[in-house]
């Protein structure tokens, strides 16, 4: 689009009109023209010092938006490493878990196969147990036939007592 051409300070002060016959006072003319063109000068002046201003404030704009921006990607990335934080962190928590969990099992696993052997072992000496009472059994008695075998042929007296079996602990004949 064109733009109406802008008049100047200078064609407003020098602007001459024709002389006519019954026209305007040209001293009039001439002081309100000089009016004019002192007022158009403000306002160019004016228009000047706001458009300055006006390149100011956009740049100050364009500084404070560019902070924003800044700003809000500081948010999303303190929002992020919040997020991945604390997503770090459950993990973890899951993984001490499961690690305590398997120690937990390995432990038990550990105690059961501990009590095992114990009762093995407890088994063995029991074993062992009833073996040694019945060799010792085996030994008192073949000892008692032979001593029997030697009483028989003492001559007897009056003082001799019965021979009876010995009896276990339990009660039993050993």
């Amino acid at each position: 689009m064109n733009e109406p051409r802008r008049l100047t300070v200078l064609e407003i002060e020098t602007k001459k009109f024709r002389r006519r016959l019954r026209g305007y006072d040209p001293t009039a003319v001439d002081a309100f023209l000089q009016e004019v063109a002192a007022h158009y000068e403000e306002v160019i002046t004016e228009n000047h010092r706001m458009r300055e201003e006006l390149i100011g404030l956009r740049q100050e704009s364009d500084r404070y938006k560019a902070m924003e921006d800044a700003l809000k990607e500081s948010l999303v990335l303190a929002q992020r490493s919040a997020d991945e934080t604390r997503s770090n962190a459950h993990k973890e928590a899951e993984l001490i878990l499961r690690e305590a969990q398997l120690r937990a099992e390995q432990i038990v696993r550990e105690a059961q196969e501990r009590a095992r052997r114990i009762l093995e072992e407890t088994e063995a000496v029991e074993t062992r147990k009833r073996a040694a009472v019945m060799e010792l059994r085996a030994l008192l008695l073949t000892h008692l036939q032979a001593l029997e075998s030697l009483a028989g042929d003492l001559p007897h007296t009056a003082a001799a007592t019965p021979c009876t079996e010995p009896v276990a602990e339990n009660g039993a004949q050993v």
